[in-house]
């Protein structure tokens, strides 16, 4: 019979069951007449008939594996009685599947964050053929700095490299969607921008070279805002005043940038062309050509920029000027990169000490079933059949776990883009779906056979004989409870040093106050230029404090770099490079962070744009760039041509915690106005977010207030990626020991109740009840104390990974290693103690009485 017809045959095994019995018993019936009427009673032809026919089960088994295949038969048959095996134990089911979900849910949870930022970053197919280039300026300080103009073009030339190469810049817009003055978050791009990424559009088309005011929408912007309405095609959308033309939408799966919400034309003035280092601001993005690999990418441009130094560039080896590849998932993931990869380590640390625990759980039982094992074997059962029954049971074990974990880690992605970090709106792109959740099926199915075969193993090595005396083996039970430990080690103390790194930043001084100070940002209207003045006005009338308009915010972002000049003073030899930060502030930015004034004086009021240009410096530029002169009344240019120098303030850490800012100048924000963004500083200890978006609402109804924030919540955030990350290697190190804590105590409990009558004989013989307690504490430790070492090579091995992730605190730092290991000793410690004890207060008349 061909397969299709066994197929066809196997789906309707019912009715032909039905059927073959039937004709089975008109077969009997057909003998049982033919013989009485050949002269036998009813009796003796029913008995007659029957013997003739013969084994109605053989004969109906036979036909069924005519229409039917005999192996799904045996598969579903095995099943059945692995399900009515673990209904009778539904203790040892419930902890087997909950330690299951638990590495399954975490491996599961971390590797859906890896798929949308490392695997399949923001929707982008060919991830590993996309490079982003950017400016490395060694002198300067700086590492990725932005590319110009001059760049672009210069890539973009590259034929012989290069398929495709995009220039974008960011953008904010004021908008008026939803009937109120909202900010759209977006990005003007070159017309390749759409190539580079190999996409289609969902609607309409992408921008080509004739495009001027056009916009294409994202994905979410064209359902939220547009109802997802097909019509929306050749509709105005108005962006800070001006219609833009909206000519298509951007497929579901493509979320590059993740923040952009529509993206318009990049026209490029000439100048931008021409001169470079000017205008840094442009993040540019290339396609490699089929054949070309990343590494003859990145040799065709640094070639090309030392033959640009030797031959015309001259200020590029003055600044250590580079042009950088970075693969687009390196520059996409970021810092999280490193910490991912951690956080996927210490998942797996948990799935396999779940394998582990649950391994050691089915070992315990296999006492109890040895007896059963043997007597099957003894009844004609093969060993196949019988390992084939055992495999099937922890496989079942494994995918109800694996069904529960999947769950868990739909949460769990559910709710990370609440936590706050600074990329959560990379953590929100994770979500659960169809790969994902077979991905955690066949890691729990690998878990089911992995946990199942060292039980399986063991009990089919044990021979007949042996099964019916009782030969208890506890060699993998030890070495899976020595390896739980171990994991629990690299997990704890990895814990203790993330720990302490997020406490030694949480406890850095920036040098200003920023509790009670409520933060937001504005986008100035560009037809309104009396609106600061107003929004200051009234902001000051509407808060309880001091407030202030600046850019940047601290914990916000960083200033604007560039490089400076001094009067009359020559570049000093061992002096640093001439750049730094500037920050523009209003008069009150000082008092409302109470940053003290070391020398001279802050801004005044009457620091106007038709009043001298003068500046503030910081400690850190006055300490190396002045060395002991007086700085006040000196003239600084960085910005907009020299200012005078009347006072200094402490050096700030206004950007991260960990990090020291560049050198900076603070300018009045009424003299130097460069900036479409403005923050908003009030220090109120109130809610005072309410008020400063009525305050801005009356000095012009149709700017956009976003971003409101408190610094506290700044400061969080920052440090948010430290405190989660800790958090999340703390939990999954308490599992490990709870799960090796567990394991060891199964395994003492177990040896103490097998070695009663051992135990008690030693007792009857003189031996002390302290002697009995040391011989099982010294048992149970040993093991322990093998996986405590096992843990402490393994962290030695992992140290320079984990050394990136540390702030302040080193690797092989003692004291974490100390409090890690005293924490783990103490649990198994405390594992072993009580059934140890149990055995030393052993009757030994009631146990010898009873065997």
């Amino acid at each position: 019979m061909t397969v299709f017809s066994r197929l066809r045959h196997w789906r309707k095994r019912s009715q032909l069951d039905r059927d073959l019995q039937a004709e089975m018993d008109e077969h009997r019936q057909m003998l049982e007449d033919r013989f009485i009427r050949e002269g036998m009673d009813a009796g003796e032809a029913r008995a007659a008939a029957a013997r003739r026919f013969g084994n109605t089960t053989l004969t109906a088994e036979a036909s069924r594996e005519e229409w039917g295949f005999r192996w799904v038969d045996t598969l579903f048959r095995d099943v059945r009685f692995a399900a009515r095996l673990m209904a009778k134990r539904p203790a040892i089911v419930a902890a087997a599947v909950f330690s299951v979900a638990l590495g399954v849910g975490a491996n599961t949870a971390v590797v859906s964050v890896l798929q949308a930022l490392l695997l399949n970053p923001m929707g982008v197919s060919d991830a590993d053929r996309l490079a982003v280039a950017t400016v490395r300026l060694d002198k300067l300080n700086l590492p990725k700095a932005e590319t110009s103009g001059v760049e672009w073009r210069e890539l973009r030339d590259m034929r012989d490299v290069f398929t495709h190469v995009a220039a974008m810049e960011g953008r904010y817009w004021t908008s008026d969607l939803g009937g109120e003055s909202v900010r759209v978050i977006g990005r003007v791009v070159t017309p390749s921008f759409f190539d580079v990424f190999a996409v289609q559009p969902a609607l309409g088309r992408f921008f080509d070279d004739n495009d001027r005011e056009a916009v294409v929408l994202s994905w979410p912007t064209w359902t939220s805002q547009f109802g997802g309405d097909r019509t929306v095609l050749g509709r105005m959308m108005m962006l800070d005043g001006v219609p833009h033309r909206i000519i298509g939408v951007a497929p579901e799966h493509f979320r590059y940038p993740v923040r952009a919400r529509v993206w318009t034309p990049l026209q490029m003035a000439a100048s931008r062309l021409q001169k470079r280092g000017y205008n840094m601001t442009l993040t540019v993005v290339a396609r490699l050509k089929p054949g070309v690999s990343f590494h003859q990418a990145s040799a065709r441009v640094n070639g090309y920029v030392e033959a640009l130094k030797n031959d015309s560039y001259a200020q590029g080896k003055n600044y250590g000027y580079f042009v950088d590849l970075h693969g687009f998932t390196d520059f996409v993931a970021g810092d999280l990169k490193r910490t991912l990869w951690t956080l996927w380590a210490a998942a797996l640390a948990v799935l396999f000490t779940s394998c582990a625990s649950v391994a050691i759980l089915l070992l315990s039982r296999t006492a109890g079933r040895r007896r059963e094992i043997a007597i099957r074997l003894a009844l004609g059962a093969t060993r196949t059949q019988v390992f084939r029954q055992l495999v099937i049971e922890s496989l079942l074990l494994g995918l109800l776990g694996g069904g529960v974990g999947i769950a868990m880690a739909a949460g769990a992605t559910s709710i990370l883009g609440e936590l706050a970090v600074p990329q959560k709106e990379l953590l929100a792109l994770a979500r659960m779906n169809g790969s994902l959740a077979l991905y955690g099926l066949v890691v729990s199915l690998l878990c089911g056979f992995v946990f199942g075969l060292a039980p399986a193993v063991q009990l089919m090595r044990d021979n007949q004989a042996a099964g019916m005396a009782r030969a208890p083996r506890r060699r993998f039970q030890s070495v899976f409870v020595a390896a739980e430990v171990a994991a629990a080690v690299v997990l704890l103390v990895t814990t203790t040093l993330l720990m302490r790194s997020f406490w030694a930043a949480r406890q850095i001084d920036p040098g200003f106050r920023y509790e009670g100070v409520t933060t937001a940002f504005v986008l100035k209207p560009k037809n309104d230029p009396g609106f600061l003045a107003r929004a200051e006005t009234e902001l000051r009338a509407a808060a309880q404090g001091p407030v202030a308009l600046a850019y940047p915010v601290p914990f916000a972002s960083e200033g604007l770099t560039a490089g400076f000049t001094i009067a009359g003073r020559k570049v000093q030899s061992g002096e640093p490079e001439r750049h730094g930060e500037a920050h523009m502030v209003t008069p009150g930015y000082f008092r409302t962070l109470q940053i003290p004034v070391l020398r001279g004086r802050t801004f005044v009021d009457g620091d106007s744009a038709d009043s001298e240009r003068v500046c503030v410096i910081d400690s850190r530029l006055a300490d190396e760039f002045f060395r002991g002169d007086d700085p006040l009344g000196q003239k600084i240019g960085m910005y907009g041509g020299p200012a005078t120098i009347v006072g200094v303030v402490p050096a700030l850490r206004a950007t991260t915690p960990e990090s020291r800012s560049r050198p900076v100048v603070y300018y009045a924000l009424a003299q130097m106005n460069s900036t479409s963004t403005v923050g908003v500083l009030a220090r109120s200890p109130g809610n005072t977010a309410p008020a400063i978006r009525a305050a801005i609402r009356r000095a012009n109804g149709s700017v956009a207030v976003f971003d409101v924030q408190t610094l506290r919540e700044r400061l969080d955030e920052l440090l948010g990626t430290r405190r989660v990350v800790a958090l999340l290697v703390l939990s999954f190190g308490g599992v490990c020991l709870l799960l090796a804590i567990a394991g060891l105590h199964g395994v003492t409990a177990q040896m103490v109740s097998e070695r009663a009558p051992e135990i008690a004989v030693r007792l009857a013989l003189g031996a002390e009840p302290r002697q009995i307690l040391r011989l099982f504490l010294a048992s149970g430790l040993t093991w322990a104390g093998v996986g405590l070492l096992a843990g402490l090579a393994a962290f030695a091995f992992a140290q320079r990974w984990i050394a990136n992730l540390l702030f302040q605190v080193k690797a092989s730092d003692g004291l974490a290693v100390t409090v890690a290991c005293a924490i783990v000793m103490v649990g198994v410690a405390g594992a072993v103690w009580m059934p140890a004890r149990r055995a030393s207060r052993t009757d030994p008349q009631q146990v010898l009485r009873h065997e």
